[in-house]
């Protein structure tokens, strides 16, 4: 996300996070690109071991967190704002496989004010949705999200 308004240098950076962060030896270290001029963002990832939930399946809170997790991305890189998790409705269809290859997708489905509207989807590599999710969020203001702890 070379040219991301997710990159923008008067963002706080925080290393820390569970899904995506850099810093922490748990996260699941999510990487997510725009995908063209659209609000949309994708990851490709694979699941070790570490978030099994049953033998060769992700734990349910896991999956839960790769969708929020897309919802954030796109949330940030269409509009250059951090945001909140007001709610959250996931619908599981099949179990997630470790160590395969998945493909997480999130984008803005609708915008009023501070407030947006996001859906995410978990499919695998044939492209059959895995888990999908809806979710309603509060952007950040800018100037409490510059104040927040940062490791910059």
């Amino acid at each position: 996300m070379a040219d991301s308004k997710a990159q923008d240098a008067n963002q706080p950076i925080f290393n820390g996070c569970f899904g995506c962060g850099g810093d922490n030896p748990i996260s699941m270290k999510l990487v997510f690109e725009a995908e063209g001029d659209s609000n949309v963002v994708v990851a490709r990832t694979r699941l070790s071991s570490h978030y099994a939930g049953y033998r060769e399946f992700a734990h349910g809170g896991v999956v839960a967190t790769l969708l929020d997790e897309a919802m954030g991305w796109a949330l940030l890189e269409s509009t250059g704002n951090y945001g909140v998790t007001r709610n959250l409705n996931v619908t599981y269809r099949r179990p997630v496989s470790l160590d395969r290859t998945i493909l997480v997708r999130g984008e803005i489905v609708a915008r009023d004010g501070r407030s947006v509207r996001l859906k995410a989807s978990v499919a695998d590599e044939r492209g059959r949705v895995l888990a999908s999710a809806e979710g309603d969020w509060s952007m950040v203001r800018q100037e409490r999200a510059a104040a927040a702890p940062s490791e910059k």
